[in-house]
């Protein structure tokens, strides 16, 4: 029986030999099956085994596996009849993703996941718009007590794309439609995105933007910024390159110092965990309310660096700079 209080290692230990026993028995054709208790045993064990993870580790997590994705290395975890059957009294999963309902965006297939790892909320342009959709993410917060939200746009987002049209034509759609877009439409900065003239860079920057307005939106909601305070909650938007593969991660809503019982929307200043500043060592890092970082797929533990930078205001630098480091800190991640 799995202890009260099992240790990571313990966990481990546990999980290894139950699965060594299956598939020796596989191996040799005298699999004897399984009993619910064994499913319920072993239930006991992974849920403590995800529960004992911290957001970064869950975080590192879906970078590697995202990485293994766009290098083609995907290990596409099928799970077993006998994990399968772990599942059916509960769930466990440790992140929960809210993205775009678009065909060409299979959250699981892209993080390299598998059955139970992800709670998946998709909506046409990932908005947290609808009763549903915001109580989808609270339950994933309260009940399953995930670890990291994360609220994923992409490259080529038709619904951005629709909400970006004038009000005459929107509202010729169906009525749910045209309301859906008129809500994205609210969230963009038409002004500031007419002047990119680049029309990859003019797509990337108004699907960040919708994303950037939905990550602050949840951050007015106080019960889940107190799990942040709690350090108990990452919240994180991210972008995905269709064309390449590589998910970019970016405004990061890490630790709050002071709650005020209504949540702060995301501060202007970014945090880079994988830079430290000349003057600033890598344990004392100074922290904002919220605290953001910009984190990329590298693969190293994402909270042992860090430091504040400026909001980089030239749009298409920025943008290419980060595509390279992202390019080259998942390299990084894939070989290492």
């Amino acid at each position: 029986m799995a202890s009260p209080n099992p240790s990571r290692f313990d966990i481990e230990e546990e999980t290894q030999e139950l699965m060594t026993i299956t598939n020796e028995q596989e191996g040799a054709g005298t699999w004897e099956g399984f009993s619910m208790k064994d499913a319920m045993i072993q239930a006991s064990i992974t849920k403590a085994k995800v529960m004992s993870k911290t957001p970064s580790d869950v975080l590192q997590e879906l970078q590697r596996g995202n990485a293994r994705f766009w290098g083609g290395k995907s290990i596409r975890p099928d799970a077993s009849a006998f994990e399968r059957r772990t599942l059916i009294m509960q769930q466990f999963p440790s992140v929960a993703i809210l993205g775009c309902s678009d065909s060409r965006v299979p959250i699981e297939i892209v993080f390299d996941q598998g059955l139970g790892d992800i709670f998946v909320i998709r909506v046409a342009g990932n908005a947290l718009a609808g009763w549903a959709t915001k109580g989808s993410m609270e339950y994933a917060v309260h009940h399953l007590k995930v670890k990291v939200l994360v609220v994923m746009g992409h490259e080529g987002c038709g619904a951005v794309k629709a909400a970006q049209s004038n009000n005459t034509d929107i509202q010729k759609e169906s009525p749910m439609l045209a309301k859906m877009l008129m809500q994205i439409k609210k969230d963009l900065d038409e002004d500031r995105l007419f002047h990119i003239r680049d029309a990859r860079a003019h797509d990337r920057e108004a699907v960040v933007t919708n994303v950037r307005a939905q990550v602050e939106r949840l951050t007015q909601d106080a019960a889940i910024m107190q799990k942040v305070h709690d350090k108990e909650l990452i919240i994180v938007g991210a972008f995905y390159e269709i064309s390449s593969g590589i998910v970019d991660f970016f405004h990061e809503v890490s630790d709050l110092a002071s709650t005020t019982g209504k949540g702060e929307a995301p501060s202007k200043g970014v945090q880079n965990r994988l830079m430290p500043t000349p003057t600033q060592s890598p344990q004392h890092t100074p922290k904002t309310t919220p605290t953001l970082t910009a984190s990329k797929a590298s693969g190293k533990p994402p909270d042992m660096l860090g430091r504040k930078v400026g909001i980089l205001t030239n749009v298409r630098d920025s943008m290419d700079s980060d595509l390279r480091k992202s390019e080259e800190h998942v390299a990084q991640a894939i070989q290492g």
